[in-house]
């Protein structure tokens, strides 16, 4: 049997194939555009359809998770992966096969980000939880760098071979996430509710560094519920019910919060770098946001167990409030009109202070320790539709934020309304998280 940090690296890779995957729709759309003769309209739809698709197989993955166990949906994943990168290293000069790639990508995506995180949790031992469920999100981190980092380097080669070679890549790791899930263990939790195969998942949480006392306890409490539930039959409706409305609340804000958090980087990166300079940040101030990301990540995930998610949670939305409004407020006088060099002296110091408090703060809470909170929100029954809820609502807040952020960018104060309004809505979702999300550290998850 598999040890869980072998458990949750195979499960986490699915996470590296969503990054990469951000990363090249990001930073590589003018090769895409180049090659396949797509223009300015159709990269929202090549967005609009990956996240609608996302968005459906999140919704169907708790089921299946219910149904079919844990690791046969990551292996689905998996093959997900490599058909869309299939479709679209074909897609050299056709975009309705890029857009054929991005549906399968999108499906492979709304399964993974619900699957993975709620396998790794089952299988963790709840003293170390918060360690592993973090995981995900750090090889997410790795997979945007590599995306990055590969897009550049290849742009030099012929667009045509670039592009191959670009979608050839994630196929690589796709292929080891099913080889690697078909090896590894079913969730001891599935098998006894579902399977009543005791013995068997007794043997699985042995060798992943369960205590005697929290197996003891899993396995008579989960045969109790195989026992007296007459059906696994479990639906979002069961979620707005009493007492299970203020977890869905909670699980809700929380995927809200963490999306904002991400994607207020990207987004301000994005209008800044287009806007406002001529040129892209310096290497070296990318390196630095990096260097401050992996700092905060590290942290985070050593402290998980100890300080609990809800702080950390809180923390780092407050902390990137406040770097919202140190980006900001400095630029409120300007305008529009601005000359685009009034802005550049000032946003080259102000952009590598706020874009590394900001993705750093996110790395200290928001975007890991989401992640552990929608894992151990729910016990066993509502706990893959609960997972698949958190995604799906995380999913529609991203797709909402990719056209709403423009709108801000245009409003009166320009950039620092952006700004402002975005940490007046994270304002709001940090009262209502102090409000509802509890913390569950070091609880046996049954």
């Amino acid at each position: 049997m598999a040890k869980p940090e072998v458990l949750s690296t195979i499960a986490a890779l699915s996470f590296l194939v969503v990054g990469y995957d951000f990363a090249t729709n990001r930073y590589g759309w003018p090769l895409l555009a180049e090659n396949t003769g797509a223009v300015d309209i159709h990269l929202p739809i090549l967005v609009v359809v990956q996240h609608v698709a996302a968005i459906v197989s999140a919704a169907a993955a708790g089921m299946g998770a219910d149904f079919f166990g844990r690791k046969y949906p990551l292996v689905a994943a998996g093959a997900l992966f490599c058909v869309g990168n299939v479709f679209k290293c074909g897609a050299t000069s056709s975009y309705g096969l890029l857009l054929t790639g991005q549906l399968f990508a999108g499906l492979g995506a709304g399964v993974a980000l619900t699957v993975a995180p709620l396998y790794i949790a089952e299988q963790a031992p709840a003293a170390r939880r918060g360690q592993y469920t973090s995981l995900p999100e750090m090889w997410q981190n790795i997979g945007v760098l590599a995306g990055y980092l590969i897009q550049n380097k290849l742009t030099p080669l012929p667009d045509h071979i670039a592009q191959r070679w670009m979608f050839a890549i994630p196929i690589v790791p796709s292929i080891l996430l099913m080889i690697g899930m078909l090896a590894m263990p079913e969730s001891p939790h599935w098998l006894i509710i579902a399977r009543m195969r005791v013995d068997e998942a007794k043997r699985i949480m042995e060798s992943s560094e369960k205590s005697v006392e929290e197996i003891d306890r899993i396995a008579v409490q989960m045969e109790y519920l195989a026992n007296h539930i007459p059906s696994l039959r479990f639906m979002w409706k069961d979620l707005v019910r009493h007492p299970l409305r203020r977890l869905a609340i909670s699980v809700a804000l929380v995927q809200a919060l963490r999306h904002l958090g991400v994607d207020t980087y990207f987004e301000l990166e994005y209008l800044v770098t287009l806007y406002v300079v001529e040129e892209k940040l310096l290497a070296k101030e990318n390196g630095t946001v990096l260097l401050v990301k992996a700092i905060c990540a590290i942290v985070s995930v050593r402290f998980a167990d100890k300080i609990g998610s809800r702080f950390l949670m809180l923390a780092s939305s407050g902390i990137t409030i406040l770097f919202l409004l140190v980006f900001g407020f400095p630029l409120s006088h300007f305008h529009d009109g601005s000359p685009r060099e009034v802005y550049a002296g000032r946003t080259k110091v102000l952009s590598l202070v706020a874009f590394s408090g900001i993705m750093g703060s996110f790395q200290l809470g928001l975007g890991p320790m989401a992640w552990v909170y929608t894992t151990e929100a729910f016990l066993y029954r509502g706990r893959a539709q609960g997972v698949s809820f958190g995604v799906v609502v995380g999913q529609i807040i991203k797709l909402i934020m990719y056209f709403v952020f423009p709108l801000l960018f245009c409003s009166p104060l320009y950039i620092a309304g952006a700004c402002l309004i975005l940490a007046g809505v994270m304002v709001l979702g940090l009262v209502l998280c102090w409000r509802f999300v509890k913390d569950r550290v070091g609880e046996i998850l049954l």
